[in-house]
């Protein structure tokens, strides 16, 4: 009996299907129905735009929306007209999974890569079909097998690529595995944190374990201690342990050129940005599409992947709008207290998922987490699907899994996600609110919400929890990043939340919401008030910008300019790139030209100019002091502010239209200027930043001379032709507490600064410290010269002049509004004279 070859013939004649709607018409048809529009329409403007040789492409559509199978699809066409190999990257092994299973679904065959097993290697390597994958394979150090010989990549979710990437270049150095490296940073930074009086700090977050902070050792510290660092890591294993072999890789040979931070239980090592570009994959002839769920933050893609695409596609359509309530606790405080309590309560009954930002705020669900068979992730996510009720905690998952219908319609989202990598968090923490953050964190937040939304049939609640979070979304620079059907959304939660007065009627609320058969009231009114936002009603996608984001992405490219000449060690040319365009990213986003000063301090001090590094590394501490001074004993001058305008009216108008004309926007950029002021959260430097800014809104030329100078002179200082205030700002005192010593003696040190600086003012001047009517401790002396204002009168005139200033505006036209605003000023009281006969005469009693 022969042997049957009749199966071996060869089935493909002819050159293979390259459009990938042909390909899809093809397939045998399975468990899926035909493409939906959105579908259709951006894989027929997919695959022209390819045709015309552009080799980058963003396709945009919602969560929900369909782009699994846009991008499984295009890969086989990509496969099939390149006949070699192509790769599908997606965010978790999870989704790994999910995607096969859709693949499956399609009748389409796939390679599979993950946990070290490669299914269907063969047709992958043969370029018959592409290849399903996780970021890490590619992007890890080790990557021998996949740098070379690829034709196109598709990156899935690529709006979380960012911290992938980063994660794969940062080394994680955790205490536990190597105690010896741990002890060495330690014992080679104390000394400088002991020397600028941070030392209790150091010792709370090093040896006694008891403060969450991130230590930001300074570039200028980590030069002398990385070579014993780099030898001490080599002896304890960094090469052959799991958790550092990787990323060790990618920097072994530039550790010097990279930035460290110290935790209470890890060192983390990361490079300025990941230098991506020299791996053979992300060379511009490779075919890359990228599929976002949100527009993607453009600066941030720059700073990722080093240039923008060459084409977007965001087909109008509403799939994956699905129906939402966001309960907004942040905007009814008769409920935040009980918000807690009563979704444990509820999880006795449905199934919830909640997402907290980080670890430590995770602690206080789990304990209250259903119980799993197994401690892996991916299997917890099944069994949750399958469970009754309970809770599944997963910390900082923003994104990487799906629950669609009743697999889970309840979500908390505990905190804002700010944070996910020891440098991201230190900026955030440290430096502010930055800028170049912004689209970042509003990316992670709607897709944490997205979670439990996953078509145009899907329902759910979503609860925000945390000051964080309502402090952030509330502020209107943030709020219009979000997509319109979204904030819709958000803004008809926080009315019904608002209208709430007990936790029973947000139960009822809630009950409406998910209750099947679907409660028409609900659906009326959410189809009434969201669905005229969906994006089939919003103009066409442009790729137009304003040209605050033409200049943030600039700074993105000088930004990886910056990494390729720093990597190549060609420390001259790196400093040109950030040096040009320093001070007027100073003015545009504080935080970042920091960060950007403090690394051109580190280049020049690598290339050998010493007083060039002092120079820039000090302007980066007097703007953040935890970046650090390279000479702690050198003293800034201190540059007085300059009074501009012949009027108090009309510096305001300067201030209110410093980008140009004033409008609307003007005074939305005020409100974000002053929050801190209305805000327990805000941070120190937050604060004394939002006094200035109230100062320049009163009409003085504000500034922050201790800051400026490294230590010289009052936290904050008005002055005006008329009179001069200096305040020093002790907010963040308890009412259970007292003006020490040192507080008292720093203040007034502040007049004889006065003195010295302007030996020749006739201006009348007064000494205020900002914080509560507490006593000075029994060994100070405070004398009668300082007085104390209050936070709460200080927001109160925070109040008064914001109002006032709107109020001009309403009554008057550009022309007119410096006239209107004088008379308006002095109706009110406000004018320089009578703000300074108005100021607290309250000097500090001793206790």
């Amino acid at each position: 009996m022969s042997f049957d070859f009749s199966q071996f013939f060869n089935k493909q004649t002819g050159p293979r299907e390259t459009h990938p709607i042909k390909i899809y018409d093809n397939l045998p048809k399975g468990k899926v129905n035909d493409l939906w529009r959105g579908q259709y329409l951006a894989l027929d403007e997919l695959h022209h735009i390819l045709e015309q040789g552009k080799k980058h492409v963003a396709v945009i559509l919602n969560t929900g929306g369909g782009k699994t199978v846009i991008g499984l699809l295009e890969g086989q066409a990509i496969t099939n007209r390149s006949l070699d190999r192509v790769f599908y990257l997606c965010g978790s092994n999870q989704l790994i999974v999910q995607t096969a299973q859709a693949a499956e679904r399609l009748g389409l065959s796939v390679a599979t890569y993950y946990n070290r097993n490669m299914i269907n290697e063969l047709e992958f390597n043969t370029g018959e079909i592409q290849c399903l994958t996780n970021y890490q394979t590619l992007f890890n150090g080790k990557n021998t097998r996949f740098l070379r010989d690829i034709e196109g990549i598709i990156f899935d979710d690529s709006h979380v690529a960012s911290h992938i990437i980063r994660e794969n270049f940062t080394l994680h150095i955790p205490e536990s595995e190597f105690p010896v490296t741990y002890s060495t940073l330690v014992a080679q930074v104390r000394q400088y944190f002991e020397s600028i009086h941070r030392g209790p700090e150091f010792d709370q977050v090093v040896t006694f374990k008891d403060d969450p902070s991130i230590l930001f050792i300074p570039l200028f510290v980590w030069k002398q201690a990385v070579n014993r660092i780099i030898e001490s890591l080599t002896n304890e294993g960094v090469t052959t342990k799991k958790v550092s072999m990787f990323a060790w890789e990618h920097l072994r040979n530039n550790l010097d050129l990279c930035v460290a931070f110290l935790s209470s239980d890890s060192i983390e090592i990361s490079p300025f940005l990941p230098p991506i570009n020299n791996l053979p994959f992300m060379s511009p002839s490779v075919t890359k599409v990228f599929l976002s769920a949100t527009v993607q933050d453009k600066p941030e893609f720059v700073r990722t992947f080093g240039f923008l695409p060459d084409a977007y596609i965001e087909p109008k359509t509403s799939a994956g709008e699905s129906e939402r309530l966001i309960v907004t606790p942040y905007v009814n405080p008769a409920l935040k207290s009980a918000m807690f309590d009563y979704i444990v309560w509820l999880s006795q009954y449905q199934k919830i998922l909640v997402i907290p930002k980080s670890e430590p705020r995770a602690k206080r669900w789990r304990e209250h987490e259903m119980t799993f068979s197994s401690d892996d992730f991916t299997l917890k996510v099944e069994e949750f699907k399958k469970a009754q009720n309970g809770i599944l905690v997963a910390p900082a998952r923003f994104e990487g899994m799906d629950f669609p219908g009743d697999t889970c319609r309840f979500l908390v989202v505990d905190g804002l996600p700010s944070g996910t990598g020891s440098m991201e968090k230190f900026l955030w923490n440290n430096l502010g609110e930055n800028k170049f953050l912004q689209g970042t964190v509003a990316s992670r937040l709607i897709q944490a919400m997205g979670r439990i939304s996953r078509g145009n049939d899907d329902y759910g609640v979503v609860f925000l929890l945390g000051d964080d979070i309502g402090d952030w979304i509330t502020r209107g620079s943030n709020r219009k990043v979000i997509p319109a059907y979204t904030r819709a959304q958000l803004e008809l939660g926080e009315q019904l939340t608002k209208s709430i007065s007990n936790i029973q009627d947000l139960n009822k609320l809630i009950m409406s919401v998910v209750a099947v058969p679907r409660d028409l009231g609900w659906t009326s009114v959410h189809t009434a008030r969201i669905q005229p936002h969906s994006v089939v009603n919003e103009k066409p996608f442009e790729t137009n910008t304003t040209d605050e984001q033409d200049y943030s992405i600039k700074v993105a490219f000088v930004e990886r300019k910056f990494l390729e000449h720093l990597w190549d060690r060609e420390y001259p040319q790196a400093a040109r790139a950030l040096e040009e365009h320093l001070d007027t990213l100073f003015n545009q986003d504080k935080a970042l030209a920091s960060w950007h000063a403090h690394w051109l301090g580190y280049v020049h001090l690598l290339g050998g100019n010493t007083p060039a590094a002092e120079r820039y590394f000090n302007r980066a501490s007097s703007a953040f002091r935890v970046l650090g001074k390279i000479n702690p004993d050198s003293v800034t001058t201190y540059a007085p502010p300059v009074i501009f305008g012949d009027s108090q009216g009309e510096r305001i108008a300067s201030v209110l239209s410093e980008r140009g004309d004033f409008n609307y926007g003007s005074f939305s950029e005020m409100q974000d200027r002053l929050s801190p002021l209305f805000s327990e959260k805000s941070t120190t430097n937050q604060y004394e930043e939002a006094l200035s800014w109230l100062g320049k809104y009163l009409g003085f030329a504000s500034n922050r001379p201790d800051s400026e100078t490294g230590g010289r002179g009052p936290d904050i200082f008005w002055t005006s032709p008329e009179v001069d205030i200096l305040i020093e700002s002790k907010e963040e005192k308890k009412d259970t507490s007292f003006y020490s010593k040192r507080d008292v003696g720093q203040a007034l040190n502040h007049s004889e600064w006065y003195k010295e600086e302007f030996p020749e003012s006739s201006r009348h001047y007064k000494l205020l410290i900002v914080g509560p009517i507490i006593p000075a401790h029994p060994t100070a002396s405070p004398g009668q010269q300082m007085h104390i204002w209050t936070p709460q009168e200080i927001s109160a005139l925070a109040h008064r002049i914001s109002t006032l200033l709107f109020d001009a505006y309403s009554k008057s036209d550009n022309a007119t509004y410096s006239a209107t605003l004088n008379k308006l000023l002095e109706e009110a009281g406000l004018t320089y004279t009578k703000l300074y006969e108005a100021l607290p005469d309250r000097p500090i009693q001793r206790s």
